[in-house]
């Protein structure tokens, strides 16, 4: 399990440092101060609390209308006053305590469960497009995930939670994700059930509980406020523009489309149900079923989504240009005089846009 960061800062001492409490809390109130080594600690994990929970760091700030240095001195003097005098065998109820009283730990602690919780549902959604579950020599289990060059850095991800390696696909411009261990394979597995959908990857799903003896939860069903989308989208989604009418000058127009493929109508029917949109038959790459969305309320609608479950995949940075791209849109910056700066904030954006191209 993650533990939140506002714990990650008092385990420092509970668990690998036997500290007089007592005396380190005692110089703290008499210098009004701490040491610059504890100084830089809880600077550096403020950080990654602004990083990870900017809402909560945000919601202080307005609550409180302290500066950063007020803010590490509220939330050690609750730590080091809980924890005074406090032996190595009862530390653990303490920390009970903590949890179960303090509000802002009792937030940060949620916040830690809701992002796994974002987490696994993407990871689910990324299986069910792109990756597979397999038995070897009918004993081995295995997973393995097939994205494109560019998203090493989200199999990275991948890797650092359940292990596994990372190669090259020979011949093709993909890298491939394998796992093998048994018990990354559990936790992999624990850390996906109930959300993978996919008609085929259910199946494999099945299979390999089966032989690792776990029960398969089976998914609930889907809403906006689930993480899912977003992962399929990382595996099987496209977001592109093309220019519509390029011969006549004042005709001229961009046309964003917005698209997932799959194989099977029914994998890809939950995207229309939530989002909208249309769902057609692509006779290209052997036949499959492609869902389409093409107006500005309905990519709109998918951007808002995409605040809160964020792609992790190469192809999500081109979502946070969707404002802009509508924007431009909307002044007909690509009609206008050559010379005009309207028109070149459109070509600024079109080098922004296919840089981002995989």
């Amino acid at each position: 399990q993650k533990w939140p960061l506002i714990i990650i800062l008092s385990i420092l001492f509970i668990m690998n440092y036997a500290i007089c409490w007592k005396y380190l809390f005692t110089i703290y109130n008499k210098t009004n101060n701490i040491s610059d080594n504890l100084n830089n600690f809880i600077l550096i994990n403020l950080k990654l609390l602004k990083k990870y929970y900017p809402l909560l760091v945000k919601y202080y700030y307005k609550e409180y209308n302290q500066p950063q240095t007020k803010i590490i001195k509220y939330i050690y003097y609750y730590i080091f006053n809980i924890l005074v005098d406090c032996s190595e065998t009862t530390r653990v109820k303490k920390i009970k305590y903590l949890l179960s009283n303090y509000p802002l730990i009792r937030l940060l602690s949620s916040k830690s469960k809701n992002t796994d919780n974002k987490f696994n549902e993407w990871l689910a959604g990324l299986i069910d497009g792109d990756g597979s579950f397999g038995i070897t020599s009918k004993k081995y289990t295995n997973c393995e995930i097939t994205v494109a060059l560019e998203d090493e850095k989200m199999l990275k991800q991948i890797q650092h939670k359940f292990g596994g390696s990372i190669k090259l696909r020979s011949g093709v411009k993909a890298i491939r994700y394998r796992l093998q261990n048994k018990q990354g394979m559990i936790k992999l597995i624990n850390t996906v059930n109930g959300n993978i959908r996919h008609s085929k990857r259910l199946t494999q799903l099945y299979q390999v509980c089966n032989l690792l003896n776990i029960e398969v939860i089976k998914p609930k069903p889907l809403t906006i406020n689930n993480g899912w989308f977003i992962g399929f989208f990382d595996a099987d989604g496209t977001i592109n523009y093309y220019i519509r009418d390029k011969e006549n000058k004042n005709r001229i127009r961009p046309q964003l489309i917005i698209s997932v493929s799959n194989k099977y109508l029914h994998d890809i029917e939950y995207f229309k149900e939530i989002f909208g949109g249309n769902i057609y038959f692509d006779k290209s790459k052997n036949g499959c079923y492609k869902w389409v969305i093409s107006n500005e309320i309905l990519h709109n609608k998918f951007y808002n989504y995409h605040k809160l479950y964020s792609s992790k995949s190469f192809k999500g940075q081109r979502i946070f240009l969707i404002k802009e791209f509508y924007n431009l849109y909307n002044k007909k910056a690509i009609r206008s005089d050559i010379n005009s700066l309207l028109y070149k904030a459109w070509i600024i954006f079109d080098k922004k846009w296919n840089k981002l191209h995989w």
